[in-house]
Formats: structure tokens, C-alpha cells, sequence
């Protein structure tokens, strides 16, 4: 995933947070760069929310 992940459109969005979705509920743990690749989807979301919604 790239570094400066940032959602351009509502169907971006939308996807991403269905991915945010998915990644939670897997039974296994996750590991470290799957937190941050989570953690980085978060950010770029809330960015999207706070500049298009």
C-alpha cells in the first residue's frame, strides 16, 4: 500500500472501509504491517470525511 494512501472518491471510500471491516473481523491476530496498512486506511478515511462529507 502506498505511503500517502488518500481517498478520492466516495467509491474509494466506501470500499476501504468495507477492507477496515474485513481486516477486524479475521480470526487470526493481525500482524504488525496489516495494523499499519489498517491504520493507514483510518487516516485516510478520516480525512475523506472531514474534507468531502
Amino acid at each position: 500500500m502506498e505511503k500517502d494512501f488518500r481517498i478520492t472518491s466516495a467509491k474509494q471510500y466506501e470500499d476501504t472501509m468495507i477492507a477496515i471491516f474485513e481486516m477486524q473481523e479475521q480470526e487470526e491476530p493481525l500482524n504488525a504491517k496489516q495494523l499499519a496498512e489498517m491504520e493507514m486506511m483510518l487516516k485516510a478515511a478520516e480525512r475523506y470525511e472531514d474534507e468531502e462529507l
